[in-house]
């Protein structure tokens, strides 16, 4: 064997700079892989979140969030998965009861839909706790109403979601008719009220103002309220219903809007509210308004027609969702009315409340994620910004007083700062609203309001002697 030694200075050299070389190399490829596994444990995963929302309801105002979450957060990714209205619930329960298969991460939902809803979302107040999220900026009203369950399990009140929008069922009035002098002298002097929704204590005015209304030909129709069936009735009925019910204590117990979520059509012992001279006198004052809008044999007006018919200068006055006004004020969408229309509380000074509400799916596998986009959409900057760019009015308290400072908006923001603070003429919201008790109430008033059942206690007492059975099934369980 041969060894070869260099004595050469230069050769020596050589074969230092190819070593210090190589060193470098292995130096920079073992810095790269670290580089690498660095980035791999600190860069954020992608992740998506899948959301249900409503098309031509909620849709819009979720979207533009999303994207202003996802400029926010680059790894976060939202897919919609849009339906109906009608469709809504089945939707998300036909998911979420397979499990951990299901793959939504946020639900939404009405307040009537929350009861039926709550087995499948996630309970917020850990989350809430955990993020310190100020609930108190949720109006109570609202919260109660579709993002608060009574588990009768635990007997304890849990909160299932947020809400994200203001609608409260209010008193429209066309201000091209009741600005009229002549008119308003008139009536003040045929009736000895005021012809202003604003200053009207009673049910009794209003049916005296659409009777005025058509008997003048303001308008085709005196007012317009929804006799729908199918769902519109659970919220008319209850509107009316308050003004009596806020009144009796016996009714109330002493509580705004009884107790959540069974609301106003129970008592305090959760026996029906409304088979009672109270009620029956909320049943009567409905036929009478009824009177003055197309006949529900001929035409049921639900929440379509409430926007059609009023939107078109057909009525003079309607009972509608305070998310139609800026819809109404729009020349492009309503010229016949815009600039001619305003809000009144319901008489006596209250509303219902309304909206839609957005949760975290029970088997969501992004719950955290979720909660901080929730988190995100309901707070005052974000509220602000998405009702400023054609969003769905906002009804966190911080955010509804930033918008009625701005003097575009004052007018508006200012009746829809009280009106959230009485938003308590509301139905129950209960797992067997919808299914059970919804479609008994509804057609037993229907049956009064076409003819078909002729004494409104008889319709009233049908529907409560059912409701009594289907509550105390319910509370069996």
């Amino acid at each position: 064997m041969f060894i070869f030694i260099y004595s050469d200075m230069r050769s020596k050299k050589a074969i230092s700079k190819y070593l210090v070389a190589i060193i470098i190399i292995v130096i920079i490829i073992a810095g790269v892989a670290g580089y690498s596994y660095y980035l791999s444990i600190t860069t954020p995963k992608p992740v998506t979140l899948n959301v249900v929302v409503v098309s031509g309801w909620n849709d819009k105002t979720v979207e533009m969030a999303a994207k202003d979450f996802e400029a926010l957060h680059p790894n976060v990714h939202f897919n919609f998965i849009e339906t109906t209205f009608s469709n809504v619930l089945q939707k998300e329960i036909v998911a979420e009861s397979q499990g951990n298969a299901s793959s939504y991460d946020i639900f939404t939902w009405s307040p009537t839909m929350s009861g039926a809803i709550a087995p499948y979302v996630t309970p917020l107040g850990p989350l809430i706790s955990q993020y310190n999220y100020n609930i108190s900026n949720i109006p109570t009203a609202f919260l109660s109403f579709g993002g608060e369950f009574y588990n009768l399990s635990t007997k304890q009140t849990e909160i299932i979601g947020l809400p994200l929008d203001l609608s409260v069922l209010v008193l429209f009035y066309r201000t091209d008719i009741f600005g009229n002098a002549t008119l308003a002298n008139e009536f003040q002097a045929q009736y000895g009220v005021p012809f202003n929704p604003n200053e009207w204590t009673n049910w009794t005015e209003v049916v005296w103002a659409a009777q005025f209304i058509q008997q003048h030909h303001a308008a085709q129709y005196g007012i317009i309220v929804d006799d729908n069936p199918s769902h519109g009735l659970i919220d008319t009925y209850p509107a009316i219903f308050y003004w009596w019910y806020m009144k009796n204590s016996t009714l109330n117990g002493g509580t705004k809007g009884g107790l959540p979520p069974f609301n106003i059509l129970f008592t305090p012992q959760l026996k029906p509210s409304f088979n009672n001279s109270a009620g029956v006198e909320a049943l009567v004052t409905l036929k009478q308004l009824v009177q003055y809008e197309p006949p529900p044999n001929v035409l049921i007006v639900d929440y379509s027609h409430l926007q059609s018919l009023f939107g078109s200068g057909q009525a003079g006055m309607e009972i509608g969702w305070s998310g139609f006004y800026d819809a109404f004020n729009n020349p492009s969408d309503y010229p016949a009315i815009a600039g001619k229309i305003s809000m009144a509380l319901l008489p006596g000074g209250y509303a219902e409340a309304g909206g839609s509400f957005l949760g975290i799916a029970k088997y969501s596998a992004h719950k955290a994620l979720a909660f901080q986009f929730l988190e995100f959409i309901t707070s005052d900057k974000e509220a602000v910004s998405l009702y400023y760019r054609g969003g769905f009015p906002p009804d966190e308290l911080g955010a509804i007083r930033l918008i009625a400072s701005n003097s575009t908006y004052s007018k508006e923001w200012s009746f829809y700062t009280k009106a959230a603070q009485v938003a308590y003429a509301n139905p129950p919201a209960l797992p067997i609203t919808s299914s059970e008790l919804m479609p008994v109430l509804n057609h037993n008033i229907y049956n009064y309001l076409t003819g078909v059942t002729n004494d409104p206690y008889t319709a009233l007492n049908t529907a409560a002697s059912q409701w009594a059975t289907y509550i105390n099934q319910y509370l069996s369980k």
